[in-house]
């Protein structure tokens, strides 16, 4: 398989960075994370990771690539990743992930600053779904 094959299939190379990004528009019904149970707002997470990722252009998806195969490494990330896998309830999977994305966009703005734009518009989704 080549990298660009690799890079695209399923969109999969982006879903740890937006696994906390909920948006209220594409929910429909649902007002706000603190409304909903955990396994909603987990199942919720799921659903607007494809949707976050398809807005994204693609010299940015190639640029947040290259930026979370830098990452992966990172002792910052790999405990935020280990929190989520070891999150003992659905509510500290919540807590786990949003640290995890926290982490994720600082480090990718660290790696490459031409990324900031993107990594502001996801944080701006964040605040306003996961306050």
């Amino acid at each position: 398989m080549n990298r660009a094959t690799s890079l695209f299939s399923g969109h999969l190379f982006l879903a740890p960075l937006v696994l906390a990004v909920i948006s209220v528009m594409a929910l429909g019904d649902t007002v706000s994370a603190q409304t909903q149970s955990p396994q909603q707002v987990l199942a919720a997470m799921e659903k607007c990771r494809e949707q976050v990722i398809s807005q994204l252009s693609f010299g940015d998806k190639m640029k947040m690539r290259a930026a979370m195969d830098a990452i992966q490494d990172d002792p910052r990330f790999v405990a935020a990743n280990n929190a989520v896998k070891n999150a003992p309830t659905p509510e500290a999977q919540i807590g786990a992930r949003k640290a995890l994305a926290k982490v994720k966009l600082d480090l990718i703005a660290q790696k490459d600053p031409s990324l900031k734009p993107v990594v502001e518009k996801i944080r701006a989704a964040q605040a306003t779904v996961l306050e």
